[in-house]
């Protein structure tokens, strides 16, 4: 089914690709960007007349080899979200200075219940990785984006690029120009971020979480650790890109615009002066239009249609002992009753139970039993 919305679009606009292209070495010499500067080899590379270069920060500055380009800047109607390091040397010390107690407390505890409660590793493919390992991870990516997207009733915009990632990401991840960051339970991805790496910028260019786990906040945790990352290779940003949704926000201390860059010479001086005057018309008319809807899907659901109503947890007593001796143990991980998941991770994260104690009963064709170590919880079906 995949196949019918995805696109072979090869045009993926992030700058910590564009700067690493022949044709942009060839035009910049230099490029600056927080107190930091990137020289440029001088490639063997034929001058164009005209070039366009959108999305590039305001926060880099681009010096051009030769003086014979005119460069001109124009002002995009988009925002970009990202963590600036140069002033911290470890994890804490950006936690200490972005978030207030209350705040650091959260993040620290979906962290330490999520090491608590599943067998979790961390872990970071950049320049080593099999075909096998890709594959797979690249697969549950996937999966977890139209799992996600399908629950909130959307397409997300990258999965219409995913062949053309599928078959360029390996190469880059290779050549430690890209990267993989994985949140596994045992041997199950349940968090992945696609990362681009340029200088010492971590750039997460598409992520996503297994639904099921959603109450251990995969998504605060993959920034968090990452950033731990970060901090540890002496990179100085970890990016996050255009669009304002809340978590970036949230983590953000370098929110910055977004700036559409031509460049022509003399031969290109009408291709130039005219698409200067198109693109400033262009987002002036983005300016003035409130922000595009998100496409929609019609909505589908996998497996057993139902609406789960689970009970308040309680411990353990002889009651429920002889419940269970009346039910039937089932595998909360088998397609038949893969519906009990979501419940069961809700169940650890709040008992902070491990998920070795776990056992699952279906105690009649309505009801199932959640069993921890010492607490437990009825599942209904309505």
């Amino acid at each position: 089914m995949l196949h019918n919305i995805m696109g072979t679009t090869k045009n993926i606009t992030v700058f910590p690709k564009l700067f690493l292209e022949p044709k942009v070495k060839k035009l910049f010499e230099s490029f600056e960007y927080h107190e930091n500067t990137v020289v440029n080899e001088d490639l063997d590379v034929h001058y164009n007349p005209y070039y366009s270069f959108k999305l590039i920060p305001e926060y880099f500055k681009l010096n051009t080899r030769n003086s014979k380009y005119t460069i001109k800047k124009i002002p995009q109607h988009n925002w970009g979200y990202s963590i600036l390091l140069n002033s911290v040397n470890t994890i804490e010390d950006f936690m200490l200075k972005q978030f207030n107690g209350k705040k650091r407390n959260i993040i620290r505890r979906y962290v330490n219940r999520l090491e608590a409660c599943l067998n979790v590793q961390y872990k970071l493919y950049h320049g080593r990785i099999t075909k096998k390992e890709y594959a797979f991870i690249m697969e549950s990516l996937k999966n977890m984006i139209l799992d996600r997207f399908r629950e909130l009733n959307e397409v997300h915009k990258n999965i219409r690029e995913w062949d053309y990632l599928i078959d360029s990401t390996y190469d880059r991840i290779i050549n430690k120009t890209a990267s993989l960051f994985v949140i596994y339970n045992d041997k199950e991805p349940i968090e992945v971020s696609l990362n681009y790496h340029y200088d010492k910028v971590l750039f997460s260019y598409v992520s996503s979480y297994n639904v099921d786990y959603s109450k251990f906040g995969l998504g605060h945790i993959e920034i968090y650790k990452q950033v731990e990352w970060c901090t540890k290779n002496d990179y100085i940003l970890f990016e996050m890109g255009v669009g304002g949704m809340d978590y970036k926000r949230r983590w953000s201390n370098n929110i910055y615009r977004y700036y559409h860059y031509i460049a022509y010479s003399n031969r290109g001086i009408l291709a130039g002066i005219y698409n200067v005057f198109k693109y400033r018309a262009k987002e002036y008319l983005k300016s003035k239009k409130p922000e595009k809807a998100l496409k929609r899907t019609k909505k589908q659901n996998k497996g057993i249609n139902t609406t789960l109503v689970p009970s308040k947890i309680v411990t353990i007593n002889d009651n429920l002992i002889k419940k269970i001796c009346n039910a039937t143990e089932v595998d909360y991980n088998d397609d038949l009753h893969g519906f009990l998941k979501r419940s069961v991770f809700d169940f650890l994260y709040t008992t902070i139970d491990h998920i070795s104690n776990i056992k699952t009963y279906k105690i009649n064709n309505r009801e199932y039993l959640i069993k921890g170590k010492n607490n437990s919880q009825t599942i209904g079906l309505n």
